[in-house]
């Protein structure tokens, strides 16, 4: 089978499960965030103004579980494979971890924003990174630059990746199913372009099976070595 390092254009969509052996939750599955309804209800972007400080505590506490993790084999191996790859090479995170960046990544497009950085929505301070407790500005906490459910992907982070895809010739994601909105409209794209589409993740639905060229079951940290080489 073709090696990946021989692609010229390749696009990388990563997920929660990227993460998960960085003791990091994942969102959906066994044990992820968004199975409580609360913590669901604070990913919300209304929540910001009917509470407030519930969102920010919430997000501070993975903000700082984020802060101390390290990156993982897989998150390595990326950023690795990046250096010696003679081709186009970005990788389109859903995760706002930044362990991509710590491993070394040089290419990544923060789809969904990062929890170091937090900023104040009246008068535009940012606190990058900031420190201590939850930052405040203005008499009010300032918000995580993450995007809450209900909130637009930044139009220059959409551009890029839709730039990307349209001549991609391999499509990876990776700890995801990549089949929830908008990733979704990724594997179709990459597809349309005539890539190849591969998916790495725990577990393989219906849907992902229809959707990807090819599939493959485990834990991201066993499979990427495998594959990006």
């Amino acid at each position: 089978m073709r090696a990946l390092a021989s692609y010229k254009n390749i696009v990388v969509l990563t997920g929660a499960g990227i993460s998960h052996a960085a003791g990091l939750a994942t969102y959906r599955g066994p044990g992820g965030l968004w199975n409580d309804p609360n913590k669901m209800e604070l990913a919300e972007l209304a929540a910001l103004e009917t509470r407030r400080s519930e969102v920010t505590d919430m997000f501070w506490n993975f903000r700082e579980e984020a802060r101390v993790a390290e990156p993982t084999a897989a998150h390595e191996v990326l950023a690795a494979f990046e250096q010696k790859c003679t081709g186009k090479f970005m990788i389109v995170t859903q995760n706002i971890d930044g362990l991509h960046q710590r491993a070394g990544s040089q290419h990544v497009v923060e789809y969904h924003g990062n929890l170091a950085h937090w900023r104040c929505e009246i008068c535009g301070r940012e606190a990058d990174p900031p420190t201590g407790t939850v930052p405040m500005c203005d008499g009010q906490a300032m918000r995580p630059d993450i995007i809450f459910f209900g909130e637009a992907i930044p139009m220059a982070a959409e551009r890029e990746v839709k730039s990307e895809l349209r001549e991609c010739d391999l499509f990876v994601a990776i700890g995801t199913s990549g089949t929830v909105w908008p990733a979704a409209s990724f594997v179709r794209s990459a597809d349309y372009a005539g890539a190849r589409t591969i998916l790495l993740n725990l577990e393989i639905d219906d849907e992902a099976q229809m959707a990807y060229s090819e599939v493959h079951a485990g834990p991201a940290d066993e499979l990427v070595p495998k594959f990006f080489v």
